[in-house]
This record gives C-alpha cells, sequence and structure tokens, in this order.
C-alpha cells in the first residue's frame, strides 16, 4: 500500500465526520460493506438486481419488497438521518484506546445518555459478532485469568457479600493471546476459574497441541491432556524462565482494568463480554488504521441485531 492511500485512510476524527456529515455518505460507504460480494435481498436472500429509490430505500426486483440499507443489521430501527451519529460513534468507540462512557458520548453526538448507551451496547455487541469456527490461536499461547470488580471493603454495606477477601464477588475472565506484542487475543466471561471449565474454553479456541504458557495456577494441570503446558511460579517472585512468561496476556488484563477503572467504573456480568470484546478489538488492531477499523466494525455489524428487550433481559455467562 502505497503512502497516499494509507495517509487517505488514517483520518482523524474531524475529517472523519466531514467525510460522513450526511446520510447518503453513510448509505454509500455501507453499500460497498453490505453488498462487497454482490447486491442481495435481506428479505428473500435472492442475489439479483436492487433498485434504488428516492426516499434512500431500495426494491428487491425479485420479491418486490422494500428496504433500507441498515435493516437487520446493528442498526436496528435507527432512522436513516441518525447515521453520522452512528458513524461518529463507532470512531470513537474503535479508536479510542479505552473507549467512552455513554455520558461522554452523549455529549459529543448530541443524544441523550440512554441513546448513547444504547448505541454503546450495540456496537460492543457487534464486536463479538464474527465466525470462530477458523479463528483458533496457535504456537505458544499464554493464559490467565483475571478478576474485575470493586473491593468489598468499599461497597456500600447493604451489597457486602461478607463472605470473605481478595476474589469475592468479582467476575471472572479467562484470557487466551498468541505470544509476542503482536499477538492475537481473545477473552471469554466465565463462570469460575476450575480445570474442566477453563479446559473447554480452550479446546473451542486454541488448536490442540499448542504450547501453553501460563502461572502456578494449579486448575491448568487439566490442559495437559491437550496441551504443552510450561508454567511459571509468581508467588515465589518468578516470572521468566528460559522465554516462559504470561507478560502478553497480562497487557490485554492492563488494558481491561484502565477501562473498568477509569471509563466506566462498574459492568454487570450481563454486560461483562460485550466490554471484553471491546477491549480484544482494540488490543488486536492498535495498529490498524483508523478507517479499517471502522470498516472492519461495520463489517461485523451486518446480522448483529440486537433489540433493546433482548439487551436488558437477563443473560447468561458464556
Amino acid at each position: 500500500m502505497n503512502k497516499g492511500v494509507m495517509m487517505a485512510k488514517q483520518l482523524s476524527f474531524v475529517a472523519f465526520t466531514q467525510k460522513f456529515a450526511t446520510p447518503e455518505a453513510c448509505i454509500l460507504h455501507l453499500e460497498k460493506i453490505r453488498f462487497k460480494d454482490g447486491e442481495s435481498c435481506p428479505h428473500c436472500g435472492r442475489m439479483g438486481k436492487i433498485y434504488r429509490r428516492s426516499d434512500l430505500a431500495y426494491r428487491c426486483s425479485d420479491c418486490g419488497r422494500n428496504f433500507h440499507i441498515i435493516y437487520g443489521t446493528m442498526f436496528g430501527k435507527s432512522k436513516i438521518k441518525m447515521l453520522p451519529k452512528w458513524f461518529a460513534a463507532i470512531w470513537i468507540e474503535t479508536n479510542h484506546s479505552k473507549g467512552i462512557s455513554s455520558v461522554q458520548l452523549a455529549k459529543m453526538i448530541g443524544t441523550t445518555q440512554k441513546t448513547a448507551w444504547f448505541m454503546l451496547q450495540r456496537i460492543r455487541n457487534a464486536f463479538g459478532n464474527k465466525d470462530d469456527d477458523d479463528d483458533f490461536l496457535s504456537g505458544i499461547v499464554e493464559i490467565d485469568e483475571t478478576y474485575i470488580g470493586g473491593k468489598e471493603k468499599n461497597k456500600h454495606k447493604s451489597k457486602k457479600l461478607n463472605a470473605g477477601r481478595g476474589t469475592v464477588g468479582k467476575s471472572v475472565a479467562f484470557g487466551m493471546r498468541e505470544k509476542g506484542e503482536d499477538g492475537e487475543a481473545m477473552a471469554v466471561h466465565v463462570q469460575d476459574a476450575k480445570g474442566a471449565t477453563l479446559h473447554e474454553k480452550m479446546l473451542n479456541r486454541v488448536l490442540t497441541g499448542a504450547t501453553i504458557h501460563a502461572d502456578e495456577n494449579s486448575a491448568y494441570g487439566a490442559l495437559r491432556d491437550d496441551y504443552e503446558v510450561e508454567q511459571i511460579n509468581h508467588s515465589a517472585d518468578e516470572y521468566e524462565r528460559d522465554g516462559v512468561h504470561t507478560n502478553s496476556i497480562e497487557s490485554l488484563w492492563a488494558l481491561v482494568k484502565r477501562v473498568y477503572m477509569g471509563i466506566h467504573h462498574h459492568w454487570s456480568d450481563k454486560h461483562m463480554q460485550k466490554y471484553l470484546n471491546a477491549c480484544v478489538f482494540r488490543i488486536n488492531r492498535k495498529k490498524v488504521d483508523t478507517l479499517s477499523r471502522v470498516d472492519e466494525m461495520l463489517n461485523m455489524a451486518m446480522g448483529a441485531r440486537l433489540t433493546y428487550k433482548q439487551l436488558i433481559a437477563s443473560e447468561a455467562v458464556a
């Protein structure tokens, strides 16, 4: 890629919002994303001629039904005139190193806090809208679990569990990352950090036979049937031995903790996976140009429909 093309894709927030200042500009860009493999109707699914109407809608030549470019996508039933605000929110959430709160986003794009929260949750939900069947980690993979949540001593009396210290009242996240600064990362919200639970998550995301670098957690012994496991003992002040360490995965947790404490201050178990997906996206795409990040997000937005009713309903931990 030549320098001129790269510069065009490294758009500042001001340049980006100027480029996508109108619904028409956003629609033209979404056409390139949605119809990249050819025009198709979201109602009948047929590939064929799609007619553009004067009201920014489309009509399928086969089934005759009308639709907007955002039908069945992350944008849901948003008004077309909201697309420039959506694009601005996507740029911010994908390119800010720690994301943004709904309160701050509402001020920046001119919506209510409730609307901004709904938009951000749909964006974070779309981060997980990808096919993981062929997306396995391999080679040397670092693993680690972390606990996220406030300290018991800092909680209001009515919310204290009075069950001990440390991990009490916190949520568990399990992370995997290919070794190296640019290694691909994954993170999942889990019910517990037991060996059987972590083994199941590993089999779904890491190729069997891979070499695993981990700390001294005894739960990782359950992985030895399918992986080569090498461990270091943090409790004995051992942080590296012959190239075995967990520095790469710990850098993901450092980002997650900064996002949690510095931006949001709290998130519920119900929505935790969405926040983890956003953090993983940022760390995996930290060297990608700004417009490519947005385009990848828009690709994931296709088919990532999330209604408000679904959003506020109870969810089980993955």
